[in-house]
């Protein structure tokens, strides 16, 4: 009987929580089907890009001595984590050759799309701030607007560095969509809002 009570209130517990991870599951603001590579198709700063949809990674080189890998997900918020690893002989140990790195990459990552443009000045600038307060192999974060950012740059004299930079943008309940199809999100005037309950 006491073995029946004991469970009778895990039954419940979990009765009163089911519609809350349901609701959490249905306000996916996100499809992860809908997730696509960053860097272009065309972009010349990679090599060997490769991007596989069922886990959404994606791997490029940047010259025989750095590789490129992007992971995506999402539900109410867009993760994206960008790893940058660098083979030993690529790296000069000093602040300037690691912020140095970061802009390239950031910028490299987004070549051809304006996705970057406006949060672009402030995450360097932000960057900067912390690294330099923090240094190596020690995570740091700060939020920019509706971003926040995670991020460790790792360095070891044998096995080589590794730049880790963690975005989590949130994503509102409004949808936006284009009203004409074929132009470029930043040429198009004609924007329809729609606003979810």
């Amino acid at each position: 009987m006491r073995m029946l009570l004991k469970y009778s209130h895990l039954f419940v517990v979990l009765l009163i929580l089911m519609p809350k991870l349901w609701a959490q599951e249905e306000d996916c603001r996100l499809k992860k089907e809908t997730l696509k590579p960053l860097i272009q198709r065309f972009n010349p700063y990679f090599a060997h890009h490769k991007w596989n949809p069922k886990n959404r990674l994606e791997m490029a080189r940047i010259g025989s001595d750095r590789v490129v890998i992007i992971t995506q997900d999402g539900c109410k918020r867009h993760y994206t984590k960008f790893n940058l690893l660098l083979d030993p002989e690529a790296i000069v140990g000093t602040d300037s050759f690691w912020i140095a790195e970061v802009k390239s990459f950031m910028h490299k990552i987004y070549f051809g799309t304006q996705a970057y443009e406006p949060f672009q000045h402030a995450f360097e600038a932000a960057f900067i701030e912390k690294f330099r307060m923090h240094g190596i192999n020690r995570r740091f974060n700060f939020p920019l607007g509706t971003r926040n950012f995670i991020c460790e740059v790792r360095s070891d004299p044998t096995k080589g560095g590794r730049i880790i930079i963690e975005m989590v943008t949130f994503i509102f309940r409004e949808k936006v969509q284009t009203r004409r199809t074929g132009i470029a999100q930043e040429q198009d005037d004609g924007w329809v809002r729609q606003q979810q309950p």
